[in-house]
């Protein structure tokens, strides 16, 4: 059974657009010096991908529950990692939102209201849980990709 096209395409969009946000948040914004002007650039567009990967989610688990009328059979394993990815792609913008509300950065990053960043984004209430859902995530994508490809039948139905 192949999956429908609108879920194959929200998938590989989400994929694309994810390993990039974990790769940039973790390597690019963290190192970042907060008295660089880029780093309310960087931020800005790590915020918006991270609501548009958020909605994505959405939209993806709506039109799975609508389009897809039987199930694809999936090994134990594999069914307790698509959970998972669903979990904490949802905790991350939780996590994201509870940083952005505490200090104040959506004024700062999107109204650009001329405020500083926090001095220790890594004292801002959720950065800590963020990062490491964002280390968990990239331990399910591996997970995730070996996987298909030791089931060569699953690269058939997502390709």
């Amino acid at each position: 059974m192949r999956y429908p096209l609108a879920l194959r395409l929200i998938h590989w969009l989400t994929a694309l657009l994810f390993i990039p946000m974990l790769v940039g948040g973790y390597f690019v914004i963290r190192t970042m010096d907060n008295a660089d002007p880029f780093k309310l650039d960087a931020l800005m567009y790590h915020m918006a991908f991270g609501v548009f990967i958020a909605l994505l989610t959405v939209i993806r688990l709506v039109l799975r529950w609508r389009l897809l009328t039987a199930r694809p059979e999936l090994s134990a394993a594999a069914l307790w990692v698509h959970r998972a990815f669903y979990l904490f792609i949802f905790l991350m913008p939780v996590t994201g939102f509870t940083m952005v509300f505490s200090a104040r950065l959506n004024d700062i990053v999107f109204a650009r209201n001329g405020a500083p960043l926090p001095a220790d984004m890594a004292a801002i209430p959720g950065h800590w849980w963020h990062g490491l859902f964002a280390l968990t995530l990239t331990l399910l994508i591996a997970v995730h990709i070996a996987g298909a490809f030791k089931d060569r039948v699953t690269i058939r139905r997502m390709v």
